[in-house]
């Protein structure tokens, strides 16, 4: 690749020195001689016919350059205008130290007072080593361009790549909502059907009594023509055998419970609503593939956030997660709820629950999940500025963390931590990992990070077909909520110390660490605004800090 783009750049190069005898055609030639006596350039092929032609010339090679006049088309690239092309510069602006033609003379200069021309501004005496810094200068310039060429070349090819897999993602996610849409109205399909064939059934069992019935009728009425009327016997036989069908035939009149019965179709309105509301399939974002690029905030930048409600206790903020529209949400276990917050932080909607929340975590750009310590986990939906509760799962046992990447649930207790699937409904591994507290994914699924409350530490676990055992570890003091960002930037929230502890990728090095006047227990950094919102504990405010 990078051969490819210096051959690119090579190719866009303007040669100096032209062979005057190939200047004409289309494809220029580079001089590698020139003849004093002509004085004319010459190519390779060139020079061969000039020798012959002229023996006793004065051939200089490219070695001796230094000789060569200054080429024409060095010499009219120097002194072009840069905005004028086709104007010579014959002025200096003193004023604005600028190069001048003519033009930029009457429109950019004329109120200027020190405009002087070309001749009288070179008399300043200039050293041969200010001229050999300058070419250093020059060639480190072209160096820097020219690295910066490669890397941007190699960025839009990566760039290429993946919007090509963000397209994939896009498709493949269209094509599981069409899944589950097309599951839906099979089961709808399947409903209506074994409705109708049920009432179908039943109908026409009643039309088969209806002909039997008909045809008992009519041979009665057939006897009663053919008997005598002093055949006593046939006609009391008769006179029962119509009083049974009349008593068949009222009890069949009476089941009207399959008479006029029709079929309609009240659609879930609200899953029309809810996806009008939502404007697209999901959020397109974008973000910059550091990881381990320092996040800088100013404690004098720091703004205090009220939450306080006099109906509520003194909040404990576990949790909070940015969500579309620039607003928030926020856990706190203290009240047993979770607020919607707008861009400034006022609350919008509050949805209390009747246990605790320990974590919670981003599913969608709508959406998020709170683990809950009766073992329940939640994924919570924001529609029309409500918290609503889209969907509960029940686990055996006590969980304190949660993360979320794709489909893909990892919660933590005291002992263990569990890799589920959420749409198989599958638990894929379980690894033993000793007090773990709360954890976090990171932005491209392949790493977990899980902090250890009594081990006073934070794990790094890596994923291959399911999750790893534990690849780096790194000792804090009391670390509790974890959060990862956009950026794959990983923040720790250490309660023994007070602090806000940024690790590298690996999760073996704090790159960074800014103390907080309270204990902290979440962190989020918003990738809308790029501040950093920290929740804590006994207390009522969110601080938010600028980030650089």
């Amino acid at each position: 690749m990078a051969d490819q783009i210096q051959a690119q750049l090579a190719s866009d190069c303007v040669h100096d020195f032209l062979c005057s005898g190939c200047d004409v055609s289309v494809l220029p030639i580079e001089a590698q001689y020139f003849c004093k006596d002509c004085p004319r350039y010459y190519c390779e092929n060139c020079i061969d016919l000039h020798s012959q032609l002229f023996k006793k010339h004065v051939v200089l090679r490219r070695a001796d350059r230094s000789d060569w006049p200054i080429a024409e088309v060095t010499l009219g690239y120097i002194t072009q205008c840069e905005q004028h092309p086709e104007e010579k510069i014959k002025m200096f602006c003193k004023d604005h130290r600028k190069l001048c033609c003519i033009y930029c003379l009457h429109s950019d200069h004329r109120i200027c007072k020190q405009v002087v021309r070309i001749e009288e501004a070179s008399k300043v005496s200039h050293a041969k080593k200010d001229f050999q810094e300058l070419s250093e200068k020059i060639l480190a310039e072209c160096e820097k361009i020219n690295s910066q060429h490669i890397d941007m070349e190699k960025q839009l090819a990566t760039l290429q790549s993946n919007y090509d897999e963000t397209l994939v993602e896009i498709a493949s996610f269209q094509k599981k909502m069409t899944t589950v849409v097309e599951k839906l109205g099979h089961r709808s399909t399947s409903e209506l059907e074994t409705m109708y064939t049920c009432i179908k059934g039943t109908c026409t069992n009643i039309i088969q009594l209806h002909t039997e019935l008909h045809k008992r009728y009519k041979r009665v009425h057939k006897g009663i023509q053919s008997i005598q009327q002093d055949s006593e016997q046939l006609a009391f036989i008769l006179c029962r055998k119509y009083d049974d069908l009349t008593k068949e035939t009222d009890a069949l009149y009476e089941r009207k419970n399959n008479r006029e019965i029709n079929f309609r179709f009240q659609s879930e309105a609200s899953m029309l609503q809810l996806l009008s509301e939502l404007g697209s399939l999901g959020k397109i974002q974008t973000y910059r593939n550091n990881p381990n690029q320092v996040i800088k905030i100013s404690e004098s930048d720091r703004t205090e956030h009220d939450i306080s409600d006099e109906d509520t206790y003194t909040a404990t903020i576990i949790g909070i997660c940015e969500l579309a529209d620039s607003q928030f949400i926020i856990a706190d276990s203290s009240n047993k709820n979770a607020e919607l917050l707008d861009h400034s932080l006022k609350m919008l909607s509050r949805q209390n629950f009747p246990s605790t929340p320990n974590q919670m975590c981003n599913v969608s750009a709508y959406s998020v999940a709170i683990i809950f310590d009766d073992c329940s986990l939640q994924f919570i939906r924001i529609i029309n500025q409500r918290i609503t509760v889209e969907r509960i799962i029940q686990f055996k046992v006590c969980c304190s963390g949660i993360g979320y990447h794709n489909d893909h649930i990892y919660v933590t207790n005291a002992r263990d931590i569990y890799h589920c699937h959420i749409a198989r409904h599958s638990k894929k591994r379980k690894i033993a990992l000793k007090d773990a507290r709360k954890c976090a994914v990171s932005p491209d699924g392949t790493t977990i990070y899980v902090t250890n409350k009594k081990g006073n530490s934070c794990q790094t676990l890596k994923m291959a077909e399911t999750v790893q055992s534990p690849s780096g570890e790194i000792e804090l003091e009391i670390p509790d909520g974890v959060h990862v960002t956009a950026n794959g930037q990983v923040l720790v929230c250490c309660r023994g110390s007070n602090e806000i502890v940024q690790l590298d990728s690996e999760g073996k090095q704090i790159l960074a660490r800014f103390g907080v006047s309270r204990t902290p227990r979440c962190v989020c950094l918003s990738k809308e605004k790029g501040m950093l919102l920290v929740g804590f504990s006994d207390s009522d405010q969110i601080h938010v800090f600028k980030t650089t």
